[in-house]
């Protein structure tokens, strides 16, 4: 009969405690003396001894008189003895140890790696959460390993795309398990290997599996879709996420902190000027059209500057046709000389437009240089600059070391900071959320209901589909820009901060919200592919909402109005905060 890792951790810890009890109690009836407490150093000497292979009976008991200067030295040895054992035993059978610590762990979080990304999540665990997780590696000598471990988190060496290694690092009692993997095919060959543990007792599992998907656009379109619904009934809850994402949503997070007094200015307009035409780039535009709403529809403007800047935006325009109607877009090519971008669109700006520089090359070095150029040309200016930075190393760690007298340019992107559990789960994000949809549900929702509503947003958040959740999670993402453009958020990104004091808004503050909710709102289903429609149509997303604020009926306003004025309720002391 084959044995299991599991079987074997506990068959190896019994067994060492076996020797111990055994021999503790061996040398109690063949030494009858040594049960006194004046034998205790010695009793406990010789039981470590055995466990090194050692005959605890090889030698008489020495002399009740035996002078105390001996009995210390023999004290000392034993510990010794003792510090020695434990360390040889974490080495030799620190799986074994692994396997039964297991045992007893529950709702546990898997991490599978322990790449730089799976080590800067489980750090992210130990400092935000103060919890500890289960990470599983294939590489036997991997160097965080030891690190890992010294911060509490449990290590198991195995393949996570076998069944057995899923099953002994406690698949069914985690809480979730998280695959944040640069090979979408390892990331494939889990989730077969969670179908084989599931398909014979569904009932009894309940995984929640957060898988990382390399296409930005893919990752948004699964975790919309319906295709994997089924997967709930085999105990499998698929929820996919994607890197570019995580960072484009923390940047656009912060901004609101970055730039809460001019969002308080009725003319203000930002202009967004990104450099640069890759993923991240792509993630951080589509995430300013999402939420960089303020009371200036003429805001955002968006510049995009890249070599292939023109094929970018066909590309945008081909995955969200409805990015047109959002904000006025310019894409133009990028050749490395920058001294007419400057001259055009930031130094000296028309009256209250603010420039915001964001350099998002795919390569690090290519955004410091940009970055520390464009710093350097313009002494004089007061426009931030924001530099992707994937990985704090090399001089790009030594700048940001020197943040404060840089107080112009801002690092953004690193793995550090972006590898957070909260941007993968969106467990506060959902908190906030389900608190918007639950408020909607019991305030606004008519017994009748309305040419403008659906079934498929009038049930319980447990029930609603993807793409009517994160209408909820985009309206949540938006609270601290609200919260700004009213003088109501708290100048740093603390915590729990957020409000500077109990929200109270006038009736011009509710209506001029009310008119930004709107347009946020039809932001997020223009990118979502909606249209304009005279009725309301689900299927081909039609929507009789989609026009300005100026043709809604009272009936529509009034719920725009109602929205800004749950936000008391949802940024109390004790309700749900800005997720930000």
């Amino acid at each position: 009969m084959k044995l299991s890792r599991r079987t074997k951790s506990i068959l190896v810890m019994l067994g060492g405690l076996a020797v111990i009890v055994l021999t503790w109690s061996g040398l109690g009836q063949h030494y009858p003396q040594i049960n006194e407490w004046l034998y205790l150093p010695e009793r406990l000497y010789r039981t470590l001894r055995t466990l090194m292979g050692s005959d605890p009976v090889s030698s008489s008991l020495p002399p009740e008189n035996l002078p105390w200067q001996l009995t210390l030295v023999k004290i000392v040895v034993t510990l010794a003895l003792l510090a020695g054992m434990y360390r040889i035993a974490q080495k030799l059978f620190v799986e074994y140890y692994t396997q039964f610590r297991l045992l007893f762990k529950r709702n546990q979080i898997l991490v599978i790696g322990i790449n730089q990304k799976g080590q800067a999540l489980l750090g992210d665990l130990k400092r935000t959460h103060d919890t500890t997780g289960v990470a599983i590696e294939l590489n036997e000598d991997h160097s965080n390993a030891g690190a890992l471990r010294r911060d509490g988190h449990l290590v198991y060496f195995g393949d996570g795309t076998q069944r057995a290694v899923l099953q002994d690092a406690g698949i069914r009692s985690a809480r979730f398990m998280i695959c944040f993997l640069n090979k979408e095919q390892t990331t494939i060959n889990v989730v077969r290997a969670l179908h084989q543990i599931t398909q014979k007792h569904p009932e009894k599992y309940q995984v929640r599996c957060f898988l990382h998907i390399g296409n930005a656009k893919v990752s948004a379109m699964l975790q919309q879709s319906d295709y994997f619904e089924d997967e709930k009934k085999n105990g499998i809850d698929l929820r996919f996420f994607n890197h570019h994402q995580m960072i484009a949503r923390q940047f656009f997070s912060r901004l609101a902190y970055e730039y809460a007094q001019p969002m308080r200015d009725p003319d203000t307009v930002f202009r967004l000027i990104i450099f640069g035409t890759g993923d991240t780039a792509k993630a951080l535009l589509v995430q300013a059209l999402q939420v960089m709403h303020t009371i200036n529809p003429a805001s955002p403007d968006i510049i995009v500057y890249g070599a292939d800047a023109e094929r970018t935006g066909r590309q945008l325009a081909a995955e969200y046709p409805g990015a047109a109607m959002v904000s006025s877009i310019k894409y133009m090519t990028f050749d490395g000389a920058y001294d007419h971008i400057l001259n055009e669109f930031v130094i000296d700006p028309p009256d209250r437009l603010i420039p915001i520089v964001i350099v998002a090359f795919d390569d690090d070095s290519a955004n410091l240089k940009l970055s520390l150029e464009i710093l350097h040309a313009t002494p004089a200016a007061a426009f931030r600059v924001f530099a992707l930075n994937y990985h704090n190393d090399g001089l790009n760690a030594l700048l940001r070391s020197r943040q404060r007298k840089l107080n112009r340019l801002t690092f953004f992107g690193s793995l550090e900071s972006v590898c957070q559990v909260e941007l993968i789960t969106q467990e506060r994000l959902d908190i906030t959320a389900r608190s918007i949809h639950e408020d909607y549900l019991q305030q606004l929702a008519p017994p009748q209901g309305s040419v403008s509503e659906s079934e498929a947003y009038k049930q319980s958040w447990d029930h609603l589909n993807e793409e009517a959740r994160n209408a909820n999670r985009a309206q949540a993402d938006h609270i601290a820009y609200k919260l700004a453009m009213c003088g109501n958020l708290a100048v740093t990104q603390e915590r729990g901060a957020g409000l500077q004091e109990t929200l109270s808004l006038t009736d011009d503050q509710v209506q001029m919200l009310a008119q930004v909710e709107h347009r946020r709102w039809m932001a997020q289903r223009y990118l979502a592919g909606w249209r304009y429609g005279a009725q309301r149509d689900d299927r081909r997303r039609l929507h009789p909402s989609l026009v300005d604020w100026a043709m809604l009926s009272d009936a529509e306003k009034q719920k725009d109005r109602d929205a800004i004025l749950r936000l008391a309720y949802l940024t109390r002391p004790n309700g749900a905060q800005p997720t930000v």
